[in-house]
């Protein structure tokens, strides 16, 4: 009898976790489609050291592109500069402390918007922030 019930709740829970499955997996469109042009990311060409800022959703389009593009899909992919036109775009970060626009996790196991120039870390700081709120609530 005991075993009985264990075996109801086990296939009560597996049913419960297939319909979660299903009912997340279909929940509206994701990925690259899903994105804005709205939403700004900052690049910089490690050529001619031209930083700008595109869309989010042309970004991810055009990474998306170059990837299916690629023999190695193990490589680093690149975009096209748009004032050099050679193939050395990475996506890169722009200090809110300096200004310093710099590759997106330039710094060694660290934040990925670790500054190189000041080592200002906007993820450091609202970690900190949470972590400080947490500790007086």
């Amino acid at each position: 009898m005991k075993n009985l019930i264990y075996g109801g709740i086990i296939a009560l829970c597996l049913i419960i976790a297939v319909v979660v499955v299903v009912v997340t997996r279909s929940s509206g469109p994701g990925g690259v489609e899903s994105l804005s042009d709205d939403t700004q990311v900052w690049v910089l060409c490690t050529a001619c050291n031209a930083s700008y800022q595109m869309g989010e959703k042309t970004y991810y389009t055009q990474l998306q592109e170059r990837t299916t593009q690629m023999a190695n899909p193990m490589a680093r992919v690149l975009l096209t500069c748009q004032k050099c036109g050679k193939d050395r775009v990475v996506k890169a970060v722009k200090c809110a402390k300096c200004g310093e626009v710099f590759p997106e996790g330039i710094v060694p196991n660290d934040f990925p918007d670790r500054c190189p120039k000041c080592k200002f870390s906007a993820t450091e700081e609202k970690r900190k922030a949470r972590k400080a709120e947490a500790e007086q609530g």
